[in-house]
């Protein structure tokens, strides 16, 4: 893939609407075919006011919507890690509770240099949108009731036993939102996801962005 055309992929993926990036979390989810289409669209809202909500407390409560001061306001260790790759995964980072975030500086110095999207997004930005995310994972094991904690799905029922499950999907959804919301940017942070993991797998990524823009 040409730089210009990973650019106008770049573009094209900060268009998409936020219903879609939804249903890519949980086609990524896997209990996906455990719900509904219709009822994955209801939890989709819910999970992005879920993170927007938490947002708005969370500027007010610390009084700052600098993803780095309200890591230090909760006391968080946020360490940079030199890797990306473990086994056959790509991070872009990882919440350890109860109060690590490690980022992965690989995928980020990946995008720099000569991707082509200078002017787009910067390393700093990429940074901040994955602090973002991790500092929602962290509030989410500390509000009681909480969306995208508490919305469950049954997974089996027998004679009145129900086993219950939480969905990934809806935290990797209100993660995005939150740290959207408070990096004030008009995209959705799910574009990352395909950006950054471009230069691992690109024939994986144009796969992936593909099927973003089918749904």
């Amino acid at each position: 893939m040409e730089n210009k055309q990973l650019k106008t992929i770049a573009e094209e993926l900060f268009q998409v609407k936020d219903k879609s990036w939804g249903m890519y979390a949980f086609s990524r989810d896997i209990l996906k075919n455990k719900v509904a289409d219709k009822d994955k669209e209801a939890m989709i809202e819910q999970a992005i006011r879920c993170g927007e909500e938490t947002a708005v407390w969370a500027m007010k409560e610390f009084g700052t919507s600098d993803p780095w001061e309200m890591a230090k306001k909760l006391k968080l260790k946020v360490e940079f890690t030199d890797r990306g790759q473990i086994a056959d995964r790509v991070l872009f980072a990882l919440f350890t509770p109860p109060d690590r975030v490690e980022i992965m500086t690989e995928p980020i110095e990946h995008l720099g240099g000569e991707s082509g999207l200078d002017g787009l997004i910067t390393k700093e930005e990429i940074i901040r949108l994955i602090l973002g995310h991790e500092i929602f994972h962290y509030l989410e094991d500390e509000i009681e009731g909480i969306y995208t904690r508490n919305e469950k799905i049954i997974l089996w029922n027998f004679l009145g036993y129900k086993n219950k499950s939480t969905l990934r999907a809806l935290s990797e959804i209100g993660g995005m939102y939150f740290s959207r919301k408070i990096n004030e940017i008009p995209y959705s942070p799910f574009a990352l996801d395909i950006l950054l993991y471009y230069n691992y797998s690109p024939d994986e990524a144009l796969k992936m962005y593909r099927e973003v823009l089918s749904f």
